[in-house]
């Protein structure tokens, strides 16, 4: 995900979708927990600032490059082929 918004940014393009999802919640889930909010309060109030799913925080070709992180629900939200 880094890497993706990295050549983003690199490249002068706008960062849109799962990758802005990713970008917004990270950065708001890192300055609660700067103040003292712990990481499962914090991520979940990021979550619930932004309105999205928590599936759409990683692109695509994430899920799809890392198939032992994500189970079948985030292939499921992302019409993705499934793992048997």
């Amino acid at each position: 995900m880094l890497q993706r918004l990295n050549d983003a940014f690199a490249a002068g393009q706008k960062v849109t979708g799962a990758d802005a999802n990713f970008y917004l919640h990270e950065a708001s889930e890192a300055t609660m927990m700067g103040r003292g909010l712990g990481y499962d309060a914090a991520h979940a109030a990021a979550i619930e600032k932004y309105g999205v799913s928590p599936f759409s925080l990683y692109h695509p070709e994430v899920i799809q490059a890392n198939p032992g992180l994500f189970n079948n629900a985030w292939r499921n939200y992302w019409n993705l082929p499934t793992k048997p």
